[in-house]
């Protein structure tokens, strides 16, 4: 099989989540992939969650759902994701036989063979599936749908205080930080993937959040919802022994250094 991508090209692919992942959570995602150039991409996506039928709405929305999470769309993405797409596949070991595990999820891709229709399968699925997350958050980010990734971490204990601000764009898979309002400065795009695992591990409290931007002491995160969260009020340890607010003041302190 020719491991080699081709432009113009056009590939199918597919992913449904694991058979054990529970509603509201379990959904099908079809991405359709039309590579029209070197700098010309554009893209069908539709995703549909599933097995709902038996759930309560309190339910859906408690997990942070809505009762219309079904999308999809269809248009340009930018052209960096061509680049994203071939080093995945090109980097894959691919196999022509389905396989379907209770406790993995499932990814197949449809490619054009010898002027035929045929699907592969990835068998680093782990790493396909980090890869269609991203290209989602791309997606929903260049339709509209969501913002770009920001996250600002205001420590008032500090002398002088300290304020830093963080944004990505999944779009052109580009995240900066700024400190105290000065220049954007360049970070690691994989850097973003332990920020995200180390603030969003602890328990967000949205009842004791504030809409204003705090002016006492403590130290506040902001997500770009139009509330601050205060370590220890309002972003609180998961368990009694976790040790998250500690990991979180420890990842911005390393950051200002």
């Amino acid at each position: 099989m020719d491991k080699n991508i081709q432009i113009p090209g056009f590939y199918i692919i597919r992913y449904q989540t694991a058979p054990v992942v529970p509603a509201p959570f379990a959904n099908f995602q079809t991405m359709k992939l039309q590579l029209v150039s070197e700098d010309d991409l554009s893209v069908d996506f539709s995703i549909k969650y599933t097995d709902r039928e038996d759930l309560e709405e309190d339910e859906i929305l408690d997990e942070g759902f809505t009762m219309d999470d079904d999308f999809s769309w269809k248009g340009a993405v930018p052209a960096n994701w061509i680049k994203e797409f071939e080093k995945i596949y090109t980097s894959s070991k691919i196999i022509r036989q389905r396989e379907e595990k209770e406790f993995e999820d499932f990814v197949e891709i449809e490619i054009e063979e010898n002027d035929k229709r045929v699907t592969v399968y990835p068998v680093d699925k782990e790493r396909w599936v980090y890869f269609l997350q991203e290209f989602m958050q791309a997606i929903l980010e260049t339709s509209g749908r969501e913002l770009p990734f920001e996250l600002t971490y205001l420590d008032l204990d500090a002398e002088p205080a300290s304020e830093v601000a963080l944004k990505a764009s999944f779009a052109t898979k580009i995240f900066t930080m700024s400190e105290n309002g000065g220049s954007a400065k360049l970070l690691d795009w994989g850097f973003l993937q332990k920020v995200m695992d180390t603030v969003y591990r602890a328990e967000f409290v949205y009842d004791n959040a504030s809409e204003t931007k705090p002016k006492k002491g403590g130290k506040y995160i902001y997500t770009g919802d139009q509330l601050w969260y205060q370590l220890g009020v309002a972003v609180v340890e998961t368990t009694a022994k976790s040790k998250d607010l500690q990991m979180i003041e420890s990842l911005f302190s390393k950051l200002v250094r």
